[in-house]
């Protein structure tokens, strides 16, 4: 692997901002939604219901840790899941283009069993209304996208089969499987977590509101809702500085390797051809970018460098965290208690 080979992978700040958009898009969507229910259920019910389904979903996230508290350290069980994290949203993005060798290998498989075949030709044009949906809405976002359509050959021209009609969908839509499949990890990695810090905003802010109304009415709603921002926050803040940055590292990283790897299927041809040996050629070229992305010195510099500031992370989130916290909040209950008491 030459240097410059291993240089295309670097990250620079497009990439970085890409992570944080996605993230706060999914917080601020999944914060949305669970203040609209919330209000909604107040207005026509009751919010117990929707507090406690907030409350379980709260639970879970927090579920893994509790477990391997069980059998480690704190500082240890959060440190290992977060790094498990970091490693799926970055070296993980690359193992899971080798999915493409299974395919491969289905495909000819299938070639060679005509009812096994026909069986799962079946299994696969039920998604065929799924790829319909992405192509309409995958080109809203990547305007490359729009570079992986052909015109599409039923038969070649002597009459023999297609590699294609061994599988239950078009070219068109395993060059689209293959333009996003590198995008998945990365992508769920921050929706996941967008969507638990939207989710655990949404819990503290109403129920702050709604306490604060319960005791003193409207103003009551500006004083809880301001208390339980401040102890969001402040509980988050002294190893989130860290842990966040991290995690938009690690997926930045992913984020990179998916965009060299989905250009090249758009632009250099990827899985075009009809024959099963070009396929398999299409595949090993994908193998050859995976690899270098994995044998990337500057893969394993960041990952290692994201790892320690984990262990950092961890260690505060432990230690500091609560006497931060504490510290914050009482400064906080003498603020409210000096302007509103």
């Amino acid at each position: 692997m030459s240097k410059t080979s291993g240089n295309q992978f670097r990250i620079g700040i497009t990439e970085f901002l890409w992570s944080v958009k996605l993230f706060a898009i999914s917080a601020i969507i999944a914060f949305t939604l669970c203040i609209a229910v919330y209000v909604v259920m107040t207005i026509f019910a009751e919010p117990q219901p929707v507090n406690t389904v907030i409350s379980a979903t709260v639970s879970t996230a927090m579920a893994k840790v509790e477990v391997g508290a069980r059998y480690v350290s704190p500082m240890s069980s959060i440190f290992v899941f977060n790094t498990i994290a970091i490693f799926t949203a970055s070296v993980g993005t690359g193992f899971l283009s080798y999915i493409h060798n299974v395919f491969s290998g289905e495909f000819s498989f299938r070639s060679k069993h005509r009812i096994y075949g026909g069986i799962s030709i079946r299994v696969d044009k039920l998604f065929t209304v799924f790829y319909r949906y992405i192509r309409h809405i995958v080109p809203i976002f990547d305007p490359g996208f729009s570079k992986i359509n052909v015109e599409e050959h039923v038969l070649q021209d002597d009459g023999t089969s297609s590699v294609w009609d061994f599988f239950g969908c078009t070219r068109n839509d395993y060059r689209m499987f293959a333009y996003i499949l590198p995008y998945t990890v990365p992508v769920l990695i921050l929706l996941v977590n967008g969507f638990l810090i939207g989710v655990f905003l949404a819990f503290f802010i109403f129920n702050g509101a709604m306490s604060g109304y319960e005791i003193m009415g409207l103003q009551g709603m500006i004083i809880g809702v301001f208390y339980t921002f401040s102890y969001f926050v402040f509980s988050i803040l002294p190893h989130g500085i860290i842990e966040l940055p991290v995690l938009f590292l690690a997926a930045s990283l992913g984020y990179k390797f998916a965009y060299i790897q989905s250009n090249a299927v758009a632009d250099d041809g990827f899985f075009l051809s009809d024959d099963m040996e070009s396929i398999k050629e299409d595949v090993l070229r994908i193998n050859s970018i995976t690899a270098m992305y994995l044998r990337s010195r500057y893969l394993w510099t960041m990952f290692g460098v994201a790892v320690g500031l984990l262990l950092i992370a961890a260690y505060i989130e432990i230690y500091v965290t609560p006497s931060v916290l504490g510290y914050a909040m009482s400064v906080v209950e003498m603020v409210l208690n000096n302007g509103f008491v």
